[in-house]
């Protein structure tokens, strides 16, 4: 939760610039994971970089914080209402220097491969999936979801 909240709150000045709503969806319950918070924050950053950086003015981008009931697994979901990445592009995405062709936007291409490779290192998985909570059809928007197991703070008995 303090890493999602600290990561919006540094890229609020970048979204605001472009006209973007940039917003953060966490419930009550902290999300606890247990990692390096270095290389996380780094993840974030590069989902919030990519995620601003494809949203047209006007757009909108989310960071959701939710946890499964039953798994000890919590998701970190980065979603944005930019052109969306096509199905047959999605594992590709997250290879070094693997550009979508015709989107003419900066940067090195290493984005997401640092993303996956960070999320691998924590024994966790991304996928890639259209933004569900996207109303409009002209934009699909992407969903990166971010799966990582889940520490409970220790149970105490009376």
């Amino acid at each position: 939760g303090t890493l999602a909240r600290d990561g919006v709150k540094d890229w609020l000045p970048q979204a605001w610039a472009r006209a973007i709503e940039l917003g953060l969806e966490a419930g009550d319950h902290p999300v606890m994971i247990t990692g390096n918070s270095l290389m996380l924050t780094e993840m974030l950053n590069n989902l919030l970089d990519n995620a601003i950086r494809y949203t047209p003015a006007g757009g909108n981008a989310t960071v959701r914080v939710t946890r499964d009931a039953f798994e000890p697994f919590a998701y970190l979901d980065v979603e944005d209402t930019g052109p969306g990445i096509a199905p047959a592009d999605r594992e590709r995405v997250m290879e070094r220097f693997f550009r979508v062709l015709g989107t003419n936007t900066e940067g090195s291409g290493l984005g997401l491969a640092i993303v996956r490779e960070i999320v691998q290192q924590h024994g966790g998985e991304v996928t890639i999936a259209d933004n569900v909570y996207q109303a409009s059809p002209r934009l699909a928007g992407t969903r990166f979801r971010i799966t990582l197991r889940r520490t409970e703070p220790e149970e105490i008995s009376a």
